[in-house]
């Protein structure tokens, strides 16, 4: 029987490292934010649906959508970002349905499924166990205001769209700092594995 394990943390606060890392161990990964882009790329149902309620100046003249139009939308609108929600959700849900059913019929005994709203979504009902992935709040603001090139009172508002991590934590059933070196984050992921 496959055992799945839930990835989730804050933006910017190294789930994609953890992730990176059990990618060169092997092991198989749902990626919820790669799911996201495939519901909504170019001509599907997600992205059709997303145009109906926001408008078709969210497109871009090449039929693509126009994630950072809509990004700057929804995260300084908590309303526009829970109806975002809703309309994705479905197609997201469903393509992670069809990922596990996949990975139970070949018999693969550890499947992760990263998801950055793992909990807001829901999706914790997929998963046996979880690992909350986390930093200090300004090893966060650091990470964000370099990696998207915004300003801190930027960074700032996206943070504070999210819950808080401590509250991921609470929920979860094993919590990994990753302030220090990757090194040391891959040294405490082992240790969850072996655990695992």
């Amino acid at each position: 029987m496959t055992k799945i394990i839930g990835i989730t943390g804050g933006i910017a606060t190294g789930k994609s490292t953890v992730s990176s890392y059990l990618a060169e161990l092997g092991y198989q990964i749902i990626d919820a934010d790669k799911i996201t882009h495939t519901v909504q790329s170019k001509g599907s149902k997600g992205l059709q649906a997303i145009i109906d309620f926001f408008g078709n100046d969210y497109l871009l003249s090449n039929g693509e959508l126009n994630r950072k139009k809509l990004s700057r939308t929804v995260f300084s609108n908590k309303n526009k970002l829970k109806r975002l929600t809703r309309i994705v959700d479905p197609f997201i849900r469903k393509k992670i349905s069809e990922e596990i059913r996949r990975a139970e019929s070949q018999e693969i005994n550890l499947l992760f499924l990263d998801a950055p709203t793992l909990f807001e979504n829901g999706y914790q009902l997929f998963c046996d166990k979880i690992i909350t992935v986390y930093c200090s709040p300004e090893e966060q603001l650091k990470r964000l205001t370099n990696r998207n090139k915004i300003s801190i009172s930027v960074a700032i508002k996206i943070i504070k769209n999210q819950w808080p991590i401590e509250y991921k934590e609470s929920l979860s059933d094993f919590s990994i700092n990753t302030d220090g070196l990757i090194s040391d984050t891959r040294s405490k992921f082992l240790n969850i594995l072996n655990k695992l």
